[in-house]
């Protein structure tokens, strides 16, 4: 027949059924802790047993219960109809020794430490540039760590070797991810996963996986979880992070090393040019000191023997050009006497000359009431020259007059 129930009508009666059944309670319950947690002042912890488990709680109280712990719960079961949700609700509990999971987690751990692999591994180099990220690329993990990186140091190369990170076959997949990259060239391998349950983390306390993380010759961040949880990653990888975020502000002090280291050579390298510098200047300085002192005394000196050098000149020439204006005053005289006398006859004898130039003049003889006659250009001397009807110019003393022969008598 079938019924009608509504979500409430259903979740109601199976509390009723939960808390009517007698067997669901005082019950003992037993088995390995896997998780721990608090709340207020309550008590959380999931007790397992190989694949099943179940969530259990102790309020009012702060149970010192470990992980990995075998303990017995007394207590009963209960329906919690909100939610939907069965759980533990003990009131006591009582230890039984190290679970099943956790011993054979802890022989492991004695195994690999018995074969060294906890101790000297690969130390991370002093400068980080390029990172291989072993993880999950749709993870939030990788998300916190390539902002925590990028948000300081956006130069650092990241690359994401895409893996499992959870469930079967997850373990195989980083162990070959791990030595693959063995012949890459990178800095430093961050293995990467972010929080979960004991179950999720399960692939990191893998033999396998420990064992290429403990063998791996470039250095490895074990960046698994939270704080709180542990692997045998952890313990194998040369640096340990508690989360990924963790894991980037590991690699951002090594990527910052390269920018002080840089700028503190820069410095040094100031400071020690800015010294050489200055002691070179001091040098120059004193140098130019003494040079210039050493100059001027010279100078000084030159000086001195120019000007008595000077003086002995200016007395020799002074000497000199006496005697030579005594001997050309000398001449001269000498000279004049010597060249009057032949002037004075020559004078004399141009005088006469010119007497005579002077009555030959016919300049002279024309002002006197003479006249010149001139024909064209030629002068005539006499009557015989001219013929009838020549044009001839009668030159006088205050002009020219222009005449035509109309006759000639000749003598």
């Amino acid at each position: 027949m079938n019924r009608a129930m509504t979500v409430a009508q259903l979740s109601a009666y199976l509390r009723g059924v939960f808390d009517d059944e007698e067997l669901l309670h005082d019950v003992t319950l037993t088995g390995e802790v896997t998780e721990v947690s608090y709340s207020d002042r309550h008590t959380f912890i999931t007790l397992a047993e190989g694949a099943y488990s179940v969530r259990c709680v102790h309020f009012s109280a702060r149970d010192k219960i470990e992980k990995g712990a075998r303990v017995a719960l007394r207590g009963s079961v209960s329906f919690y109809d909100k939610r939907n949700s069965v759980s533990f609700n003990y009131s006591e509990f009582f230890l039984q020794g190290v679970g099943d999971k956790n011993a054979r987690l802890n022989e492991l751990k004695e195994k690999l430490c018995a074969l060294g692999y906890f101790e000297n591994r690969p130390q991370l180099p002093r400068y980080i540039v390029n990172v291989v990220a072993v993880t999950s690329p749709d993870g939030a993990a990788i998300r916190d760590f390539l902002r925590v990186v990028y948000d300081k140091n956006p130069f650092v190369k990241i690359r994401v070797y895409p893996v499992k990170v959870q469930g079967e076959g997850a373990a195989a997949q980083m162990a070959q991810a791990i030595a693959r990259l063995q012949s890459y060239r990178t800095d430093v391998i961050v293995l990467c996963r972010g929080g979960g349950s004991d179950e999720d983390l399960d692939c990191f306390n893998d033999e396998k996986l420990a064992t290429a993380v403990a063998l791996s010759e470039i250095p490895i961040i074990s960046a698994v979880g939270h704080e709180i949880n542990y692997s045998l990653c952890d313990f194998c990888a040369g640096t340990r992070a508690g989360t990924p975020s963790i894991a980037g502000e590991i690699v951002n002090s090594r990527a910052s090393a390269i920018l002080n280291d840089l700028a503190s050579a820069t410095y040094r390298l100031q400071s020690a040019v800015g010294a050489r510098y200055d002691k070179r200047v001091r040098r120059l300085n004193k140098l130019g000191t003494s040079v210039t002192a050493a100059v001027s005394e010279r100078v000084n000196d030159c000086f001195g023997a120019v000007r008595l050098a000077a003086r002995r000149v200016g007395y020799a020439v002074r000497s000199k050009t006496e005697n030579a204006a005594m001997r050309l005053s000398t001449g001269a005289a000498q000279l004049r006497n010597a060249a009057v006398k032949p002037f004075n006859g020559s004078r004399a004898r141009c005088d006469g000359l010119a007497a005579v130039l002077s009555a030959l003049d016919p300049h002279r003889i024309i002002k006197i009431g003479y006249a010149a006659v001139l024909r064209g250009k030629s002068s005539v001397s006499g009557a015989k020259q001219l013929r009838k009807d020549d044009e001839i110019e009668l030159v006088f003393a205050d002009g020219v007059a222009t005449a035509a022969i109309t006759g000639i008598k000749i003598d």
